[in-house]
C-alpha cells in the first residue's frame, strides 16, 4: 500500500510539472464547455420534448461531460501508452522488476495524474462554469455524493479498458488507430456528446448493453438529479460489475503477455 502511495504521489509531482500545457488546457475545456452550452441551448430552444429534460439541466450535463473530457480522454491519459513506449525502448524490464503487482503499479501511476488533473482542472473550470456560464450544481448534497461514487467507478472501469489496450500494444507493433476507435466509441457510446437517452430505439439499447455508459451517462444522470430513486442502486452496481469484470480480465491476459515477455527476454 505504501509503494501505491509513493506512486501516486510521484505521478501527481511528475503532470504538475507542465504548467504551460495545463493553461492550454484550461482554455480548451472553457471553449468546449461554452460551445456545448449554445448549442443545447439552441436545441432546446427549438424542440425542449425532444430533450427531454430542463434548458439547466441539459447545458449542464454538456458542460460538465465537455470539462471531464481533461481525465477522461482514453487515448491521451490513459496508461497505454505509457505500457506500449516501455516495451518498444526495452525499459519495461524496470517495471516488472519493482516489488508489487504490475496493474496496481499502473493504477497508481494514472490515479496520480487523475486527481492532480482533477483538482487543478477539473474543478476550477466547475468553479468558472457556475460563475459564469450558469452551469448548475448538483441538485441535492445525495446527487452530490453519488456523482463522486459513479465517477470514480467511471475511472475505474476506462482505466481497466485503457489497461487492455495497453496489454495490446505491449504485444502488437502500432495500435494507434485502435485507439482512435476507442476514443471515438468511447465519447460516442459513453453519452459525453449526446445523452443516451435521446439515441433512437436499436442504437440506444446497443449504448446500454456496451459498458462505455458507466464512463460518462451513469455519472452525469446522478449530476443532474436524474436517476429514479429505484436505479440508484442498479446503476451503482453495473458500474461495479463492469469495473470488477474488466480487471479480472485484465489480470488474466497480463499472466499471458508477462509470460511471453519473460521467454523474450523483455
Amino acid at each position: 500500500m505504501r509503494a501505491f502511495q509513493a506512486f501516486v504521489r510521484q505521478a501527481f509531482h511528475n503532470t504538475s510539472i507542465y504548467r504551460f500545457s495545463f493553461w492550454m488546457q484550461i482554455i480548451y475545456a472553457f471553449i468546449t464547455m461554452y460551445s456545448a452550452k449554445w448549442i443545447w441551448l439552441t436545441l432546446h430552444a427549438q424542440s425542449p420534448e425532444t430533450v427531454g429534460i430542463g434548458v439547466g439541466e441539459i447545458t449542464t450535463y454538456a458542460m460538465v461531460a465537455m470539462s471531464l473530457e481533461m481525465i477522461f480522454w482514453p487515448s491521451r491519459y490513459g496508461p497505454q501508452n505509457y505500457m506500449a513506449r516501455q516495451v518498444r525502448t526495452g525499459a519495461i524490464d524496470t517495471d516488472l522488476l519493482k516489488p508489487m503487482d504490475f496493474q496496481a503499479y499502473m493504477l497508481g501511476r494514472n490515479l496520480g495524474e487523475i486527481i492532480f488533473r482533477f483538482f487543478v482542472l477539473v474543478l476550477p473550470t466547475w468553479v468558472v462554469g457556475v460563475m459564469i456560464l450558469d452551469m448548475q450544481m448538483p441538485a441535492s448534497l445525495l446527487d452530490g455524493v453519488l456523482f463522486v461514487i459513479s465517477l470514480s467507478l467511471g475511472y475505474l472501469v476506462l482505466f481497466s479498458m485503457n489497461f487492455l489496450f495497453g496489454l495490446l500494444a505491449m504485444v502488437a507493433i502500432n495500435i494507434q488507430y485502435i485507439m482512435w476507435a476507442h476514443n471515438a466509441m468511447v465519447r460516442f457510446f459513453a453519452g459525453q456528446l449526446i445523452p443516451l437517452w435521446l439515441f433512437p430505439g436499436a442504437l440506444r439499447t446497443l449504448a446500454y448493453i456496451l459498458p462505455f455508459r458507466c464512463i460518462y451517462s451513469i455519472p452525469l444522470t446522478f449530476y443532474i438529479g436524474n436517476v429514479p430513486t429505484e436505479r440508484i442502486l442498479s446503476d451503482l452496481l453495473l458500474q461495479v460489475v463492469w469495473a470488477a469484470a474488466l480487471t479480472i480480465i485484465g489480470r488474466l491476459l497480463w499472466r499471458r503477455v508477462h509470460f511471453r515477455l519473460a521467454v523474450q527476454g523483455g
